[in-house]
């Protein structure tokens, strides 16, 4: 078990990979489904420009073939546990594979969706997004970042688009320390393409609105919340905090509830506006730090029958965020707060549909967070239910990182 790695850095399978020796537990990891390989666990680097390598343990047998990560702490990403090349053909074939996956799942209504999500789909660093007659593509490797054009000209084929556009201007890139860059594909220039969530019509910036233009794994989240205040708290006053372009609050007000909606982002309340047109709906909606905001609320004494919280990642991830545990602590009680002022201003028997979209808070870290907050609030809870993100944004069961997404709802009983 405590067998050396042959003494050249590189050594070559009878493919013509270069071999990548990996310590024994980076090997268990993989068998148990976990995708990713560490620079830690690598005992020999290939060369730099290489995109495919053979995964290898100490003894120089092959376990897999990955796409190397030139620098950083993540090494590696798992291409096929069978030796599959990384080839135009395979990345149709997977590619094609995803959308079929989602098929069955999605109502032939639906016109956004994500087509790809990365590992989940086998398609390592890869995120691909439909918004109607547009596609948007984030790469967050270099291996799939050379390749866009090719994936331009593969969505093309598969599904009936007209412009493919690619925004690889978030935190994921830095992990592989790409540059941060945004742009056509195909087609083009035209930025805006209106969409539905969960029944609202709604338009977004491709460009320049955030993720790929909105989040699409919260599609279901904005649908589910307005059927259980639909049912619930008929006809009663909701406030959707972080709203951004509206997800949530429009479709409350299409079940019926008066809405009080705020973001920070001027941009975005301006989107939300627009979009509560486009959907014939009113939305009371304010440029406000959601913080401030209920505060406010609570020393007023203003009460609600829904309160919503869908706040950015508080608990950044990504090679400069720097969460230490300091920054950690922080996050949670960010969080804390928020709960614990929105279950304040919530009449007994009112709703709360609470949200983290971050990787680094766990399920754990959540529940604990609240539990603290119902305690501090003196607000027994009853949970109705815990979803996470949408049947298009399938969780890889062994990567824990990719159940990122948290929606919860909980009934105050008293």
């Amino acid at each position: 078990m405590n067998q050396q790695p042959s003494e050249s850095p590189t050594l070559l399978s009878p493919r013509g990979l270069p071999q990548v020796p990996i310590v024994p537990r980076a090997v268990q990891r993989l068998k148990a489904g976990l995708p990713l390989i560490l620079r830690a666990d690598v005992t020999a680097e290939p060369p730099v420009d290489t995109e495919l390598v053979q995964l290898c343990d100490l003894r120089g047998q092959a376990i897999a073939t990955a796409l190397w990560v030139a620098q950083g702490p993540l090494a590696a990403r798992l291409w096929s546990m069978q030796g599959e090349p990384f080839s135009d053909v395979v990345l149709a074939r997977r590619l094609a594979a995803a959308l079929e996956r989602r098929r069955p799942l999605l109502s032939g209504e639906r016109d956004a969706f994500r087509i790809v999500h990365g590992e989940a789909d086998l398609l390592p660093g890869l995120f691909v997004d439909r918004y109607a007659d547009a596609a948007v593509i984030q790469t967050a490797t270099r291996a799939m970042d050379r390749r866009r054009p090719l994936l331009a000209d593969l969505l093309g084929q598969i599904v009936p688009i007209d412009r493919v556009l690619y925004r690889d201007d978030g935190s994921a890139r830095d992990m592989e320390s790409l540059p941060r860059e945004k742009g056509f594909l195909r087609g083009g220039p035209l930025r805006r393409v209106r969409f539905h969530d969960a029944g609202s019509l709604m338009e977004v910036d491709l460009l320049s609105d955030r993720k790929t233009g909105s989040f699409l794994d919260q599609q279901d989240n904005h649908a589910e919340v307005a059927s259980w205040a639909q049912s619930l708290c008929p006809g009663g006053q909701a406030l959707d905090t972080f709203t951004y372009h509206g997800g949530f609050a429009l479709a409350m007000a299409r079940a019926g509830l008066g809405v009080i909606a705020c973001d920070e982002d001027p941009q975005a309340i301006a989107r939300a506006r627009h979009n509560a047109e486009l959907s014939r709906v009113t939305v009371d909606f304010h440029v406000h730090n959601a913080f401030d905001l209920l505060r406010s609320y609570e020393a007023e004494g203003r009460r609600f029958d829904v309160v919503v919280l869908d706040p950015p990642a508080l608990a950044k991830r990504g090679r400069t965020a720097g969460l230490g545990a300091a920054a950690m602590a922080q996050a949670m009680r960010a969080y804390k707060e928020l709960n614990l002022r929105a279950l304040r201003i919530l009449r007994p028997g009112g709703l709360l549909a609470t949200c983290s979209c971050s990787g680094r808070v766990s399920v754990d870290d959540f529940s604990t967070m609240l539990r603290g907050a119902a305690q501090d609030a003196g607000r027994p809870l009853q949970l109705l239910w815990r979803r996470g993100a949408g049947i298009d944004h399938p969780v890889l069961w062994g990567l824990p990182e990719s159940e990122y997404l948290k929606c919860w709802l909980f009934r105050v009983l008293a």
